[in-house]
């Protein structure tokens, strides 16, 4: 059993914590992230369909095109649930990374006169729209939430830890990987010794600290499945 380090906003913390337990691990929240709603409306355009990638811009999509029968073309299964709970008719679920949005819109054959509504957050890797680009699929960004770094205090990390370092860490956006570097040099001996980096993607592994980038090992396929193989 490996003591695993949850850094995520704590709703989604909680069902990776589930996934753990269930694979005999022990999970342990602190929270270094939340997200937070952007009031932005979306831009003006007859879009053919939408694309998200997180469940977190599901609700601002609903809110402006409530029931919309267009396809919404989601990034995996729990994003594609939280579309249909919101109300959406036609889902799409991709297999799991951005890459595999811009194939299911491919293979769906709409319209190339006409884009696809990116409902995104503000801080975000670049990933499906550099997956759109390469396809030639038309597309247009609308920002809806964006990611709040969370700082805390040495007696609540010191509680999460329970008196000794865990024995990995999982870090799951570029976002989580600058917060981890900045606490663990602000409260190093919290972190000593140092846990297993596991790092859901290669771009999120650049956004740690040169040292600690060096031992992190990596998703071999950007799924978190994947990553907790990785976990002794």
């Amino acid at each position: 059993m490996a003591r695993v380090l949850i850094l995520r906003e704590r709703d989604e913390a909680r069902r990776t914590a589930e996934a753990l337990e269930a694979r005999g691990h022990q999970p342990l929240i602190l929270p270094l992230e939340a997200a937070r709603p952007l009031d932005q409306r979306p831009p003006q355009g007859a879009f053919t369909g939408f694309a998200v990638t997180s469940a977190r811009a599901v609700p601002a999509l609903a809110r402006h095109f409530p029931a919309d029968p267009r396809p919404v073309f989601a990034v995996g299964e729990r994003t594609g649930k939280a579309a249909r709970e919101a109300g959406f008719p036609d889902v799409r679920v991709a297999g799991g990374t951005a890459p595999d949005i811009a194939r299911l819109a491919d293979a769906a054959g709409l319209s190339v006169e006409t884009a696809l509504l990116y409902a995104a957050g503000k801080t975000r890797t670049g990933t499906l729209e550099e997956a759109f680009n390469a396809a030639a699929i038309p597309y247009a960004v609308w920002e809806v939430y964006e990611m709040v770094r969370l700082a805390p205090d040495e007696a609540t990390v010191a509680s999460v830890l329970g008196g000794a370092a865990p024995d990995a860490v999982l870090v799951l956006s570029a976002g989580q990987a600058e917060a981890f570097c900045g606490l663990a040099a602000r409260l190093p001996k919290l972190f000593q010794p140092m846990p297993a980096i596991l790092a859901l993607s290669r771009r999120i592994a650049e956004a740690l600290s040169p040292a600690l980038r060096r031992d992190a090992i990596i998703s071999s396929d950007a799924r978190l499945a994947s990553l907790f193989e990785c976990i002794d």
